[in-house]
């Protein structure tokens, strides 16, 4: 794959690649930061994308590989030398003005719908979010997290039926 094949195909996909980077790290600048560790994992790697073989998948298996190892990083990290960090889950979209009341609770809920799909383990998580958010097959899913496709659907029932348990929790249930 030449540079310019490379340049066209990361474009095709940075909106799709960047926005399951947002919903694994949920921090904007932990989402930026493992975004540009795929598409550079990626470059280094475009001998081995094919174009014919779902290469959408190819960069979130990356994306989800190192995501994993971000994590592992921090939970060493904050074993060897633990520090206090506050989650932090405002809105940017309802700072700086009074939006309306419906704006308000659907802001309310995505902000209870993000916090409580980023309390799920990733091994729920991933398929979750490239399921629901990314409308990615089982196939692709496997394909991504290197597991079966029965593995997969059982996953995404175990998510599901996490998020709803803790949903619950919150207060909010499906009608």
């Amino acid at each position: 794959m030449t540079i310019a094949e490379f340049e066209y195909f990361m474009e095709a996909y940075e909106r799709d690649v960047f926005t399951f980077c947002k919903y694994l790290a949920t921090d904007p600048d932990t989402a930026s930061d493992l975004y540009q560790e795929t598409a550079l994992t990626a470059f280094e790697m475009c001998h081995r994308i094919d174009p014919t073989q779902n290469p959408k998948s190819f960069l979130f298996a990356i994306a989800a590989g190192k995501w994993k190892n971000m994590r592992k990083k921090a939970i060493r990290r904050q074993r060897i030398a633990p520090e206090s960090q506050l989650e932090e889950w405002t809105n940017a979209s309802t700072t700086g003005h009074n939006p309306t009341a419906d704006t308000a609770q659907s802001a309310l809920m995505q902000d209870i719908l993000h916090r409580t799909i980023a309390g799920i383990d990733d091994k729920f998580r991933i398929p979750l979010i490239l399921h629901y958010f990314d409308d990615c097959p089982t196939e692709t899913i496997a394909t991504v997290c290197g597991i079966p496709t029965g593995t997969v659907k059982s996953r995404l029932h175990k998510a599901r039926a996490l998020l709803k348990k803790s949903l619950e929790k919150e207060g909010i249930s499906h009608a």
